[in-house]
């Protein structure tokens, strides 16, 4: 009898083992040999289900997407956190501040690694979405002050959140958690009404 192979969930877990080899090795690390290796599967099983090496990419980088959205919706979704705490634990998410996070945040580089191997333009940024998303969550419950300039709190946030995060992930002694903690939530206070 013939086996019968479930194409999506093998798919899911390429991308697994693929985010797998990305965290051990890097972006250099994330061929098609690796990955087969850790599936103990063959190059063309893999090419199979992803022609090539930038989709492949593309999926496990739409997999830490996921992972970092459902993370921050469990946060707003916990009613007992205030609203200011929310938008607070929400920025953080996006910090390599534990395992979990750093190994997101490695596989978001060697995605944009990728990315500027093949000379795609920049794909839309996530991370500065989220900071309008929170000013204007801060809005919504009329905790916003009236007199911040909106525009430059996203530009100045975007940049500490990703000097943070590189800073944390290139060198994670350079900088204490608590540090990084207590930097975020200067910045989300000083968006607060007085």
């Amino acid at each position: 009898m013939p086996k019968i192979v479930d194409h999506e969930k093998k798919k899911q877990q390429i991308v697994q083992f693929a985010w797998q080899s990305i965290v051990n090795e890097g972006a250099k690390g994330a061929t098609v040999r690796n990955i087969a290796n850790l599936a103990k599967m063959t190059p063309g099983q893999i090419r199979y289900y992803y022609p090539n090496h930038s989709k492949l990419l593309e999926m496990v980088f739409l997999e830490v997407i996921r992972k970092v959205k459902q993370r921050i919706q469990d946060i707003y979704s916990n009613e007992e956190l205030s609203t200011v705490d929310k938008v607070i634990q929400g920025l953080l998410a996006v910090i390599p501040l534990d395992k979990e996070r750093y190994a997101d945040m490695e596989v978001w580089m060697a995605f944009h690694y990728e990315l500027h191997q093949v000379g795609k333009e920049f794909m839309r940024d996530e991370i500065k979405s989220l900071i309008e998303l929170s000013i204007t969550y801060l809005e919504k419950h009329e905790l916003l002050d009236n007199s911040l300039n909106q525009n430059l709190s996203v530009i100045k946030a975007h940049a500490l959140l990703d000097g943070l995060a590189l800073h944390k992930l290139l060198n994670s002694e350079m900088i204490a958690n608590e540090d990084i903690i207590q930097l975020v939530v200067n910045e989300v206070n000083s968006w607060l009404k007085e």
